[in-house]
Parts: C-alpha cells; sequence; structure tokens
C-alpha cells in the first residue's frame, strides 16, 4: 500500500512539472468530489484477537477553502464513506466493522505550482461499530490524519490522491469484548472546484 500512495503522489510531482502559466494559485472557494477507497482495518480485542480487514468503497467530500497567502489555505469539509469497514474477525468467529463512516475535517494547503496542492488532514470521525454476531452495533468517534495531492486539470476540474489513519475510540459489545478499531485509507478521486 505504501509503494501506491508513494507511486501516486510521485507520478502527481511529475504531472505538476507542466504546470499553468506562472501565477499565483486560486485556492479560496467550494469544492465537491468522489472517491475510490481502498481501507484496510484492524482489531485489537480484549479476548486476544487481532486481525485485519480489506474493503472497498464509495467515498464523498465537501470543502470550502480560504486562502490566507497567495499559496497557502486552510479549508473546512466533511466526508462519508458508504458500506461496512471490515476490521477483522475475533476469536469466536464474529467479524467486527466500521459503518457508514463520516467526518469532520480541517485542511491546510499549500500549492506546490499553480495547479497542484499537497493537503494534510485533521479529522473527527464517527461512525456506527457493528459486530455480525448480532450483539449490537454501538457508535463510535475517533481521530483521523491524513495526507494527500491534488491536481487541476482545468479552472474547475481536479484529480486527487490521499491516505488516512483512523482510530477509533475503544467499543465495548454486548458480549462484554472490548475493541480497539483502526483503519488505513487509500484513496483516488476526482472533483470540481466553483
Amino acid at each position: 500500500m505504501k509503494k501506491l500512495f508513494l507511486t501516486t503522489v510521485a507520478l502527481g510531482a511529475f504531472a505538476a512539472s507542466s504546470a499553468f502559466a506562472a501565477g499565483p494559485a486560486d485556492l479560496s472557494g467550494f469544492s465537491i468530489g468522489t472517491n475510490a477507497e481502498l481501507s484496510t482495518g484492524s482489531t485489537s480485542a480484549t479476548d486476544g484477537t487481532s486481525d485485519t480487514g480489506k474493503t472497498t468503497a464509495l467515498g464523498l467530500q465537501a470543502r470550502y477553502d480560504w486562502a490566507l497567502a497567495p499559496n497557502f489555505a486552510i479549508g473546512l469539509g466533511g466526508s462519508y464513506s458508504s458500506g461496512n469497514h471490515q476490521a477483522g474477525t475475533y476469536a469466536n468467529g464474529s467479524a467486527a466493522s466500521i459503518n457508514n463512516r463520516y467526518s469532520i475535517d480541517v485542511i491546510p494547503t499549500v500549492a506546490l505550482a499553480n495547479n497542484f496542492q499537497l493537503y494534510g488532514k485533521l479529522s473527527s470521525i464517527y461512525g456506527s461499530a457493528a459486530s455480525n454476531d448480532g450483539s449490537g452495533t454501538n457508535d463510535v468517534q475517533g481521530v483521523g490524519y491524513g495526507i494527500g495531492v491534488r491536481q487541476m486539470l482545468d479552472k474547475n476540474m481536479y484529480w486527487q490522491a490521499g491516505y488516512d489513519l483512523n482510530q477509533f475510540r475503544d467499543v465495548t459489545f454486548a458480549t462484554g469484548t472490548t475493541s480497539s478499531l483502526k483503519e488505513n485509507v487509500f484513496s483516488f478521486g476526482i472533483g470540481y472546484k466553483f
């Protein structure tokens, strides 16, 4: 996965060498986008179990950026990821997942070229932790950290790639098992900036 992300960053940096005509980047404004996501979840439980699970999902995002300098902006946004994100299987054979994950994001952005940006992300994340043994679901909250690149293809359209690490607070199911849930998410998507 790390190789995939590094390759994506390298390709983005190469593409940035063909930047638009010189001039300050236009970082302010509202944008929406959609991403294909590949997530690797992990669980570590009080029953001695630790396991991983992989999931593909569709993500949606929206954000507004305020330019604080010609090449620096701060964004505030939200994102939503569909589906059940598998975290692994417990010793008793039941599987854990995070469902309907959404977040509120603070996104600092630096323009490396007129059409190429590097961004970070600090997120407050939410979802529903579920176990397929029927022991119920619990709302969970956590913190996410991310990094990514965005390249403008023209005045409005862009592509982007990113990596997020999500750490949820421990959750206790009705069976008494307490789990620590994490998620590594690689994403690639397109979007529109207004």
